[in-house]
């Protein structure tokens, strides 16, 4: 008697076991394709958007009067901003050492001025360390 009880007990631990087994990599595959598919669709729309954006760029790019990119053209581009020369090619240069020379600058305006609060806050959050 004691022999068909190991027996049974052993037989409920390889059921046991192998039930525990099939069900874990069942849902580890599950959850692998699931997360294979959220990042197939992610990549896709990601593309859409980026061809999208390239898209309006080359559409915007073609409006843009000359004279208002890094690379320069035969205007000033702070005709109509009331920037002058020198603060426009410091911008220029800032921009072309962070972002590289294939970049365009479409617009430099100055800031809307900031109250007495607004300036405090600025001070206190770009204090250095």
């Amino acid at each position: 008697m004691a022999e068909y009880f190991a027996n049974l007990d052993m037989m409920t631990a390889w059921t046991v076991l192998i039930t525990g087994f099939v069900v874990v990599f069942t849902v580890l595959i599950l959850l692998i394709c699931i997360i294979k598919l959220y990042s197939t669709i992610v990549y896709k729309a990601e593309m859409k958007a980026k061809a999208r954006k390239e898209a309006k760029s080359k559409k915007d790019d073609d409006d843009t009067p000359k004279g208002t990119g890094v690379g320069g053209g035969s205007t000033p581009a702070n005709a109509s901003s009331g920037v002058s020369g020198d603060v426009l090619a410091c911008i220029a240069a800032a921009v072309a050492m962070m972002y590289g020379d294939n970049v365009r600058i479409k617009n430099i305006r100055k800031a809307p001025a900031r109250s007495a609060w607004g300036n405090a806050g600025v001070v206190a959050n770009t204090r250095a360390f």
